[in-house]
Protein backbone atom coordinates (compact mmCIF):
# COMPACT_ATOMS: atom_id res chain seq x y z
CA UNK A 1 0.00 0.00 0.00
CA UNK A 2 1.19 3.44 -0.32
CA UNK A 3 1.03 6.21 2.12
CA UNK A 4 -1.76 9.11 2.03
CA UNK A 5 -1.24 12.50 1.23
CA UNK A 6 1.82 10.76 -0.24
CA UNK A 7 3.02 12.52 -4.39
CA UNK A 8 5.13 10.19 -5.13
CA UNK A 9 6.00 6.54 -3.58
CA UNK A 10 9.55 5.04 -2.82
CA UNK A 11 9.70 2.97 -6.17
CA UNK A 12 9.22 6.70 -8.22
CA UNK A 13 5.58 6.28 -9.05
CA UNK A 14 3.51 9.63 -8.88
CA UNK A 15 0.23 9.36 -7.17
CA UNK A 16 -1.27 12.80 -8.66
CA UNK A 17 -0.80 14.24 -11.73
CA UNK A 18 0.90 17.16 -12.48
CA UNK A 19 4.15 15.50 -11.56
CA UNK A 20 6.01 15.50 -14.54
CA UNK A 21 8.94 17.70 -15.75
CA UNK A 22 9.40 18.85 -19.17
CA UNK A 23 11.76 20.18 -21.15
CA UNK A 24 10.90 22.75 -23.90
CA UNK A 25 11.80 21.68 -27.38
CA UNK A 26 11.43 24.60 -30.59
CA UNK A 27 11.50 24.44 -33.60
CA UNK A 28 10.53 26.65 -36.95
CA UNK A 29 8.96 24.79 -39.78
CA UNK A 30 6.75 26.31 -42.68
CA UNK A 31 7.66 29.05 -45.40
CA UNK A 32 5.66 32.09 -45.13
CA UNK A 33 7.30 34.06 -48.19
CA UNK A 34 6.91 33.26 -51.73
CA UNK A 35 9.38 33.58 -54.01
CA UNK A 36 12.37 34.34 -51.79
CA UNK A 37 15.19 32.63 -53.59
CA UNK A 38 16.53 34.93 -55.70
CA UNK A 39 18.00 32.06 -58.13
CA UNK A 40 14.26 31.04 -58.44
CA UNK A 41 12.85 34.01 -59.53
CA UNK A 42 15.33 34.35 -62.23
CA UNK A 43 14.80 38.44 -63.68
CA UNK A 44 11.51 38.74 -62.30
CA UNK A 45 11.60 41.34 -59.91
CA UNK A 46 12.95 43.46 -62.33
CA UNK A 47 9.21 43.75 -63.87
CA UNK A 48 7.28 43.79 -60.68
CA UNK A 49 5.20 46.44 -59.84
CA UNK A 50 7.56 49.77 -58.96
CA UNK A 51 6.50 52.84 -56.71
CA UNK A 52 8.43 56.08 -56.30
CA UNK A 53 8.17 57.73 -53.23
CA UNK A 54 8.72 60.99 -52.65
CA UNK A 55 7.01 61.30 -49.13
CA UNK A 56 8.63 62.19 -45.28
CA UNK A 57 8.16 58.18 -44.26
CA UNK A 58 9.01 56.72 -47.07
CA UNK A 59 8.73 53.10 -46.40
CA UNK A 60 4.95 53.71 -45.70
CA UNK A 61 4.53 56.42 -47.88
CA UNK A 62 5.21 53.10 -50.74
CA UNK A 63 3.02 50.91 -48.79
CA UNK A 64 0.14 53.35 -48.87
CA UNK A 65 1.03 54.43 -52.53
CA UNK A 66 1.35 51.12 -53.96
CA UNK A 67 -0.77 48.68 -51.30
CA UNK A 68 -0.15 45.25 -51.59
CA UNK A 69 -3.04 43.65 -52.56
CA UNK A 70 -1.81 40.52 -53.40
CA UNK A 71 -0.79 37.87 -51.11
CA UNK A 72 2.68 36.59 -51.34
CA UNK A 73 3.35 38.52 -54.21
CA UNK A 74 6.48 41.10 -54.37
CA UNK A 75 6.21 44.98 -54.61
CA UNK A 76 8.96 47.23 -54.91
CA UNK A 77 9.33 50.99 -54.42
CA UNK A 78 12.79 53.35 -54.85
CA UNK A 79 13.32 56.95 -53.42
CA UNK A 80 12.73 59.90 -55.43
CA UNK A 81 11.82 63.77 -55.08
CA UNK A 82 13.51 66.53 -53.61
CA UNK A 83 13.51 64.95 -49.87
CA UNK A 84 15.42 61.74 -51.33
CA UNK A 85 18.72 60.89 -53.70
CA UNK A 86 16.23 59.14 -56.61
CA UNK A 87 17.93 55.61 -57.07
CA UNK A 88 16.50 52.81 -58.69
CA UNK A 89 14.07 50.07 -57.66
CA UNK A 90 15.71 46.93 -56.30
CA UNK A 91 16.15 44.04 -59.20
CA UNK A 92 17.26 40.35 -59.45
CA UNK A 93 19.12 38.52 -61.79
CA UNK A 94 22.09 35.71 -61.53
CA UNK A 95 20.44 34.51 -58.51
CA UNK A 96 20.64 38.04 -56.40
CA UNK A 97 17.92 40.65 -55.29
CA UNK A 98 20.21 43.67 -55.71
CA UNK A 99 19.10 46.76 -53.48
CA UNK A 100 21.26 49.96 -55.11
CA UNK A 101 21.90 52.92 -52.89
CA UNK A 102 23.54 56.45 -53.19
CA UNK A 103 23.64 59.50 -51.04
CA UNK A 104 24.44 63.05 -53.01
CA UNK A 105 23.74 66.22 -51.25
CA UNK A 106 23.45 64.66 -48.13
CA UNK A 107 19.88 63.28 -49.40
CA UNK A 108 19.37 59.41 -48.73
CA UNK A 109 18.11 57.07 -51.36
CA UNK A 110 15.83 53.77 -50.12
CA UNK A 111 15.32 51.01 -52.53
CA UNK A 112 13.17 48.16 -51.33
CA UNK A 113 10.81 45.40 -51.72
CA UNK A 114 7.74 44.03 -49.32
CA UNK A 115 5.50 41.02 -49.65
CA UNK A 116 1.86 40.89 -47.44
CA UNK A 117 1.82 37.13 -45.87
CA UNK A 118 -0.35 35.08 -44.80
CA UNK A 119 0.00 34.38 -41.22
CA UNK A 120 -1.56 33.34 -38.00
CA UNK A 121 -2.28 36.24 -35.67
CA UNK A 122 -0.11 35.86 -32.36
CA UNK A 123 2.12 33.49 -33.51
CA UNK A 124 5.97 34.48 -33.48
CA UNK A 125 8.16 33.62 -36.51
CA UNK A 126 11.57 33.91 -37.75
CA UNK A 127 12.72 35.58 -41.06
CA UNK A 128 16.08 34.53 -42.29
CA UNK A 129 18.17 36.71 -44.77
CA UNK A 130 20.85 35.37 -46.51
CA UNK A 131 23.26 37.67 -48.18
CA UNK A 132 26.42 38.15 -49.96
CA UNK A 133 29.89 38.93 -48.88
CA UNK A 134 29.38 42.48 -49.43
CA UNK A 135 32.19 44.90 -49.45
CA UNK A 136 30.22 48.15 -50.44
CA UNK A 137 28.89 50.39 -47.83
CA UNK A 138 25.70 50.73 -45.92
CA UNK A 139 22.59 49.01 -43.98
CA UNK A 140 20.40 46.33 -45.48
CA UNK A 141 16.49 46.70 -43.42
CA UNK A 142 14.61 44.12 -42.74
CA UNK A 143 10.73 45.69 -41.36
CA UNK A 144 7.39 44.39 -40.44
CA UNK A 145 4.33 46.05 -40.75
CA UNK A 146 0.79 45.89 -39.92
CA UNK A 147 -2.31 47.47 -41.56
CA UNK A 148 -4.22 50.41 -39.21
CA UNK A 149 -6.99 51.61 -41.98
CA UNK A 150 -5.71 53.76 -44.33
CA UNK A 151 -2.02 53.35 -42.88
CA UNK A 152 0.89 50.82 -41.45
CA UNK A 153 2.12 50.55 -38.03
CA UNK A 154 5.89 49.34 -37.92
CA UNK A 155 6.36 46.98 -35.82
CA UNK A 156 9.58 45.54 -35.76
CA UNK A 157 12.90 46.42 -37.42
CA UNK A 158 16.36 44.52 -37.88
CA UNK A 159 19.13 45.42 -39.50
CA UNK A 160 22.99 44.23 -40.96
CA UNK A 161 25.91 46.73 -41.44
CA UNK A 162 28.05 46.59 -44.43
CA UNK A 163 31.03 45.96 -45.60
CA UNK A 164 30.68 42.73 -44.38
CA UNK A 165 33.61 41.29 -41.89
CA UNK A 166 36.13 38.91 -42.04
CA UNK A 167 35.54 38.00 -38.71
CA UNK A 168 32.67 35.90 -37.56
CA UNK A 169 30.42 37.22 -40.10
CA UNK A 170 27.80 34.35 -41.40
CA UNK A 171 26.02 36.15 -43.90
CA UNK A 172 22.69 35.47 -42.51
CA UNK A 173 20.08 38.72 -40.61
CA UNK A 174 17.26 37.02 -38.87
CA UNK A 175 14.86 38.38 -37.12
CA UNK A 176 11.43 37.57 -35.00
CA UNK A 177 8.25 39.13 -35.25
CA UNK A 178 5.15 38.35 -33.64
CA UNK A 179 2.15 38.40 -36.24
CA UNK A 180 -0.23 41.57 -35.37
CA UNK A 181 -2.75 40.77 -38.11
CA UNK A 182 -3.17 37.92 -40.91
CA UNK A 183 -1.89 39.73 -43.76
CA UNK A 184 1.07 41.66 -41.44
CA UNK A 185 3.98 42.91 -44.29
CA UNK A 186 7.28 42.33 -44.44
CA UNK A 187 9.50 44.74 -45.93
CA UNK A 188 13.26 45.07 -47.25
CA UNK A 189 15.56 48.15 -47.71
CA UNK A 190 18.86 49.17 -48.28
CA UNK A 191 20.56 52.49 -47.72
CA UNK A 192 23.84 54.11 -47.30
CA UNK A 193 25.71 56.86 -45.98
CA UNK A 194 28.87 56.79 -48.41
CA UNK A 195 27.98 59.49 -50.81
CA UNK A 196 30.70 59.29 -53.09
CA UNK A 197 29.61 56.73 -55.08
CA UNK A 198 26.94 54.16 -55.70
CA UNK A 199 26.76 51.23 -53.83
CA UNK A 200 24.70 48.07 -54.15
CA UNK A 201 23.48 45.07 -51.76
CA UNK A 202 23.06 41.53 -51.97
CA UNK A 203 20.56 38.83 -51.08
CA UNK A 204 20.58 35.41 -52.14
CA UNK A 205 17.31 34.08 -49.80
CA UNK A 206 14.63 35.59 -47.63
CA UNK A 207 12.97 33.13 -45.75
CA UNK A 208 9.73 32.78 -43.13
CA UNK A 209 9.37 30.30 -40.58
CA UNK A 210 6.48 29.55 -38.12
CA UNK A 211 7.89 28.78 -34.39
CA UNK A 212 6.25 25.68 -33.13
CA UNK A 213 7.17 24.89 -29.43
CA UNK A 214 6.81 21.30 -28.11
CA UNK A 215 7.18 19.67 -24.53
CA UNK A 216 8.75 16.51 -23.63
CA UNK A 217 9.11 14.68 -20.72
CA UNK A 218 12.14 14.55 -19.15
CA UNK A 219 14.29 11.59 -18.26
CA UNK A 220 17.37 10.66 -16.52
CA UNK A 221 19.34 7.76 -15.98
CA UNK A 222 19.53 5.57 -12.62
CA UNK A 223 22.72 3.60 -11.35
CA UNK A 224 21.98 0.71 -13.56
CA UNK A 225 21.62 2.91 -16.74
CA UNK A 226 17.77 2.66 -16.72
CA UNK A 227 16.00 5.66 -17.93
CA UNK A 228 12.85 6.88 -15.63
CA UNK A 229 10.72 9.56 -15.90
CA UNK A 230 11.87 12.77 -13.55
CA UNK A 231 8.95 14.02 -11.39
CA UNK A 232 8.77 16.94 -9.44
CA UNK A 233 7.43 16.60 -5.64
CA UNK A 234 6.46 20.26 -3.03
CA UNK A 235 9.22 20.87 -0.23
CA UNK A 236 6.86 19.61 2.31
CA UNK A 237 6.49 16.07 0.76
CA UNK A 238 8.58 13.61 1.74
CA UNK A 239 9.16 9.85 -0.06
CA UNK A 240 8.70 7.54 2.76
CA UNK A 241 10.87 4.28 1.97
CA UNK A 242 9.20 2.32 4.79
CA UNK A 243 6.19 2.45 2.74
CA UNK A 244 5.48 1.05 -0.25
CA UNK A 245 3.27 -0.43 -2.70
CA UNK A 246 2.33 -4.31 -2.57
Amino acid sequence: MTARGQQITSRGVAQESGLETFSSIINYTGEYVNWGNAFSYGVKLTTDTDYATETATPHIGALVGSPPSLINTWYRYHSSGVLYTSVAAPSSNSGWFIFPSIKTGGLPSYSGIYQKLSLTVGKEYKASIQTGYITDIGTLYFNTYTPDGDSYILTSTSSTVFPSSTVGYLGILTANFTAESPNDIILIYGTTEESSDAQSFLIQNISIKEKQEYLTPIYGNDMFDIAHKVLRVSVNQTINPDIDEV
